[in-house]
């Protein structure tokens, strides 16, 4: 807490890496969330928002604190996070350079107080992948409640898992508490003022990029591989509600929640088999008219080069294996609403959305 104004201070840090639009909804969310909280009159709320449109329409709808700057400008992160109680870091999960320098700030916070600031680090289950190519599914399932499982399980090099590491033994040192939430598969389309606006992309990663690449080649749904492997997915609403659950358990009580080593909170609330997904998206295109089938048709190695740009990212985000169990979010009162239905459910939409920009753009 403040000793000048009795409030918690919150810094909310966004995106400037390879993916901003997932991670633009999910601050948009997580933002909204905290303006709306029961608690709003107690928390002092700031914003690092790269782009001076957004910043000024955050600034006039959300009526938080706003810093027009980027995760690359890291002396106004070191700077920001040492006046924080709290940091949502809700940025590309690979900007090593963004979390030190924030991890920094909470150092020099705590060196001066005393008193140990929190670190709500976004992460990701990539750092759970294989090499499946779709190939196969994996019966190997992580459990957050078992940090023996993912620390014998992963490789250091994993995604994600070089950052992961530094705020971990951060809060091995003690200087700060660190949470890390990850989640896989992330669906659901952005809504509200600012989605409305047009400033904002309101489209995950994953999906949507088998849409566009399906479209782009023209030939159907497509899939990598046979689509056996194997992923959990969450709605980006039910995203943005643990983050709001982490923060209330570490207002209530911050040592009675697990941090470090033992706070990696996996997010999920249900499977998906790819084949399942692009089988759907082929159900979307026959009832719009984009093809004659809904049985997807393999990508080739080559097509992911050409529509993707990386025939890696593309085995990775389509084909790969990522399995997970979220026991730690669930055991502090997180309740996702949306359910595997509902994931299916919002596939078509994706589909019309993507088809029209297509069509427009052509």
């Amino acid at each position: 807490m403040s000793a000048s104004n009795l409030k918690t201070n919150i810094l909310i840090t966004g995106a400037t890496g390879s993916y901003p639009s997932l991670y633009l909804i999910l601050r948009v969310r997580i933002s909204t969330r905290l303006v709306q909280h029961p608690n709003a009159a107690s928390f002092n709320i700031t914003a690092l928002i790269r782009a001076p449109e957004k910043a000024k329409f955050v600034r006039q709808n959300f009526g938080v604190n706003v810093v027009e700057g980027s995760n690359a400008d890291l002396d106004r992160l070191t700077q920001l996070a040492e006046q924080a109680d709290i940091v949502l870091n809700v940025a590309d999960s690979d900007d090593l350079a963004a979390a030190s320098a924030l991890i920094q700030g909470l150092k020099n916070r705590h060196d001066k107080t005393g008193v140990k600031p929190t670190l709500i680090h976004t992460s990701g289950t990539g750092f759970l992948v294989d090499d499946a190519r779709g190939k196969f599914a994996t019966d190997k399932i992580y459990h957050d409640s078992k940090p023996e499982e993912i620390e014998n399980g992963v490789a250091d090099s994993a995604l994600h898992r070089n950052v992961d590491l530094v705020v971990i033994n951060a809060d091995r040192k003690g200087w700060v508490r660190g949470l890390i939430i990850s989640p896989p598969t992330i669906f659901g389309m952005g809504s509200g003022p600012l989605f409305d606006s047009g400033l904002v992309n309101k489209h995950s990663l994953q999906i949507p990029l088998l849409i566009k690449t399906s479209l782009a080649r023209g030939r159907g749904a497509g899939m990598v591989g046979e689509g056996k492997s194997i992923w959990n997915h969450v709605h980006i609403d039910d995203v943005a509600e643990s983050y709001i659950v982490l923060l209330d358990a570490v207002l209530k009580n911050a040592g009675a929640v697990p941090h470090g080593r033992e706070g990696i909170y996996l997010l999920e609330n249900g499977e998906h088999k790819w084949y399942d997904i692009s089988r759907a998206v082929g159900k979307a295109f026959v009832e719009l008219g984009l093809a004659k089938s809904d049985e997807p048709v393999p990508f080739t190695e080559a097509d992911l080069e050409k529509y993707i740009g990386s025939s890696f990212m593309g085995y990775l985000a389509l084909g790969s294996n990522a399995r997970g169990r979220a026991e730690q979010i669930r055991a502090l009162g997180w309740k996702p609403k949306y359910t595997t239905g509902d994931l299916y459910a919002n596939i078509k939409p994706e589909v019309e959305v993507h088809a029209r920009a297509m069509k427009a753009a052509a």
